[in-house]
């Protein structure tokens, strides 16, 4: 419970690339967080996909293989992600900033009433300063995800964070 999760687009029957580097960066968070390393992999035909994620440091992987989930299509994939999720209480869930993880992630998030971030440029652990109404105290909220990405038309960036819906979405 309370893991990282990396969701994995399969490409051809193999591990994206993407999704190779997300793993590598959530295994980096999951350090710092002093917690698991899960990864998704849904679709058919996917004897032996471990043996791809496991070298990046995946403590457990969570093999969807259907039919009916190659091709992706949205709902399969989504009811996927949202039963176990609902299971599972991830804390983070990193996904492709691709056509899949920008069709995926919104549905999942929407449907857990959790937060997501788009389009990252940098994932980080830190602090987030939650800043209290007047007569109220301000508090610190620790180990959380903080997403930067360009807003405004890339005018400006922005750290975004999700303190109190899980798990935290990014692409």
């Amino acid at each position: 419970m309370n893991n990282l999760f990396v969701y994995c687009e399969i490409e051809e029957g193999n591990v994206a690339d993407v999704s190779l580097e997300l793993l590598t960066k959530g295994r980096s968070l999951a350090n710092q967080l002093n917690c698991q390393l899960e990864a998704i992999v849904a679709g058919s035909g996917l004897e032996g996909i471990e043996k791809q994620v496991m070298p990046y440091g995946v403590d457990k992987v969570h093999i969807f293989d259907a039919p009916g989930l190659f091709p992706y299509t949205s709902l399969p994939h989504s009811s996927v992600l949202i039963n176990l999720f609902k299971e599972e209480k991830p804390q983070i869930c990193l996904m492709g900033a691709t056509v899949i993880g920008r069709d995926l992630g919104p549905r999942v998030s929407s449907a857990l009433t959790s937060g997501l971030t788009a389009d990252c440029t940098s994932l980080e652990i830190g602090d987030f300063p939650l800043v209290a109404a007047p007569g109220k105290e301000s508090e610190q909220k620790h180990n959380q995800l903080l997403m930067t990405r360009p807003a405004f038309g890339g005018n400006t960036i922005a750290t975004i964070a999700c303190p109190d819906n899980r798990p935290q979405m990014a692409t």
